[in-house]
């Protein structure tokens, strides 16, 4: 069993690539604890700036998607967007809203498990 470390999963998926794809000596060498252990740092530390990182731009398309929903629920008042434009648009703001408070919901779940952890 080959067994990963999670700051190389996540900077896979934050490449937005498969953490699973590659060669067999980098998926030997991921393996290794040994050949990892002065990589350790560098590895957590890359992979909390791609979360910081996905994280920013998550957030900025979300403001993103509300401001354009209420710019075409005004042109609507205006007589300058369709009833569909409108319904489109409020659709895809109440989905970008549940998905934030899903997210939220899990990171508070998330830091309530440690919270719980004895040290």
């Amino acid at each position: 069993m080959i067994e990963m470390s999670v700051g190389r999963v996540a900077a896979a998926y934050a490449a937005n690539r498969s953490p699973f794809v590659g060669g067999l000596a980098e998926t030997q060498a991921a393996a290794s604890p040994l050949s990892s252990v002065g990589q350790t740092d560098a590895v957590a530390a890359s992979a909390e700036s791609d979360f910081g990182g996905f994280l920013d731009k998550s957030i900025s398309q979300a403001v993103e998607t509300l401001k354009e929903s209420e710019r075409v629920s005004l042109a609507a008042v205006s007589g300058k967007a369709s009833a569909q434009d409108v319904v489109r648009s409020v659709l895809a703001a109440e989905m970008t809203v549940q998905s934030v408070v899903a997210i939220r919901d899990k990171m508070v779940q998330a830091y309530q498990e440690i919270m719980r952890i004895a040290v």
